[in-house]
């Protein structure tokens, strides 16, 4: 597989997450190219979610890995610098767990992104995309997961990077332009531009 694109299912106050569709678009769209790509939904969850993440990974063994999670307050897209396993039991998963003491944290940490962080975020600007480096992934499983990502591939060549995305622009008609923040990305201009992204990932993958 030459790149794998994840996304999460749903978690509580948000029942559909857009990073779903978007991580198959995505893996559509780099298919098309060419690529051996793949899109696999993470559940929100401890227990399931995040060991099956991490099975998929030793088992399947992509050349790069390309992560997509909701920041719903975010006024931009993050390209998160660090995996550091920093899960609170403040925050329930979508099954109502909470992580147990060490669990979700690799012991090597905090591990910074095997990606070009400076090239993912050109490529976002470059088609308009309000964007910025984040030095947090959060608390919750989407730095668990990026934390777990990390650590399986520590001391290859597999490049992995995390992204967090905003609530997207609404499709044309289901709500007027005066009600829709500018700072929300198209799907398909976002899905467009993390293409760009996965393509260079694999690039630097072979």
């Amino acid at each position: 597989m030459d790149i794998l694109v994840t996304g999460f299912g749903p978690f509580p106050r948000v029942r559909v997450n857009p990073t779903t569709g978007l991580a198959r678009a995505v893996a559509a769209r780099l298919k098309r190219s060419g690529l051996a790509a793949q899109a696999l939904v993470v559940e929100t969850s401890y227990g399931t979610g995040l060991p099956a993440l991490r099975a998929h990974l030793a088992q399947q063994r992509p050349k790069a890995i390309l992560m997509l999670g909701l920041a719903a307050r975010s006024r931009f897209v993050r390209v998160e610098l660090f995996g550091r396993g920093h899960a609170s039991p403040l925050h329930a998963d979508a099954t109502g767990g909470t992580p147990k003491a060490g669990a979700a944290r690799p012991t090597t940490l905090p591990a910074r992104t095997t990606a070009s962080a400076q090239g993912a975020l050109a490529a976002l600007r470059r088609r308009g995309i309000r964007s910025r480096l984040s030095p947090s992934a959060g608390r919750y499983l989407c730095d668990a997961c990026y934390a777990a990502a990390l650590a399986e591939t520590r001391g290859t060549a597999t490049p992995v990077l995390f992204v967090h995305v905003p609530w997207l622009r609404p499709a044309p008609g289901l709500r007027p332009k005066a009600r829709v923040a500018a700072f929300r990305p198209s799907a398909a201009t976002l899905a467009g531009s993390l293409a760009a992204i996965g393509a260079a990932l694999a690039r630097q993958g072979r």
